[in-house]
């Protein structure tokens, strides 16, 4: 059954591979979330009494930002950087990048290609499947990073809990963050058919675009790097803005969005015209 350019079919195959690896993370990252959203507000409500932050740990926070967070308020820095922290990204890259990398290379791999691709559907309608499965596994993941950070807010003082609105603007802007490093992934999948191949090199252009983010801002002497910042997507998230200004960064999204529209229409192109063979 097809609905537009979705073969259903194909979607539920995609969903049946991959939903319990997007049940594990998502149950993961929503307890990571809550933790530290129930944690961080009380570590930053403690900094606050004092009214001193070390150098360092201003420094290395803003690094983290890319943004001076002078004047912020607790929910603010807390959640901006229960948002940014390292082990939320790296739960979302690798869901990203377990789902994603699946077209074409883990098919060639297993030597299911020649039937997957013997089915009575284009190549582009395959691809289209795939997306969709995609995005209904990211909505689940996503969705429990959101709720995660609810949930733990109910259990810290009111004063200290964000405006969950604003948070939804977060949200979406991760979201599109997300959509880069999977439709890199997608790409690097259809390029090569050893899905090593092209799970490392995802790895390494996600770790290089986060490093980018906030290396000139640790160390003078590696200012050469602010030249390059354009290049990473944490360049394009700033948590701590939205939060604390209430505004859509719409240059932002729309950056990264023409980034996942530019890969993923390659990968949609290089399936289309690439010789498939399992020898």
């Amino acid at each position: 059954m097809n609905l537009g350019p979705i073969n259903i079919g194909l979607v539920q195959r995609s969903l049946r591979e991959v939903i319990w690896t997007t049940l594990v993370l998502a149950l993961i990252s929503g307890t990571v979330s809550g933790l530290l959203a129930y944690a961080l507000p009380r570590v930053q409500a403690r900094f606050m009494q004092r009214n001193f932050i070390p150098p360092g740990v201003r420094q290395f926070r803003d690094a983290i930002f890319g943004f001076d967070s002078t004047g912020s308020s607790v929910s603010d820095i807390a959640f901006a950087l229960a948002w940014s922290h390292p082990i939320v990204i790296a739960l979302l890259a690798a869901h990203a990048i377990i789902v994603c990398t699946r077209t074409l290379a883990a098919e060639v791999e297993r030597g299911t290609v020649d039937v997957l691709l013997a089915l009575p559907v284009s190549r582009a309608r395959l691809f289209f499947s795939e997306t969709a499965a995609w995005l209904l596994t990211a909505a689940v993941l996503l969705g429990a990073v959101y709720a995660g950070s609810w949930t733990g807010a109910r259990f810290i003082p009111p004063e200290h809990r964000p405006d969950f609105g604003r948070l939804l603007m977060v949200l979406c802007n991760l979201s599109l963050v997300y959509g880069v490093i999977g439709a890199t992934a997608m790409l690097g999948g259809v390029l090569t058919d050893r899905r090593v191949r092209a799970v490392l090199a995802t790895i390494i252009l996600t770790i290089g675009s986060v490093l980018i983010n906030f290396l000139y801002t640790l160390d003078p002497s590696l200012e050469f790097t602010k030249h390059l910042r354009f290049l990473s997507v944490l360049d394009y998230y700033r948590p701590v803005r939205m939060l604390m200004e209430g505004a859509w960064p719409l240059r932002d999204m729309a950056i990264l969005g023409g980034a996942i529209v530019a890969l993923w229409t390659a990968a949609l192109a290089v399936l289309s015209r690439r010789d498939v063979t399992t020898t």
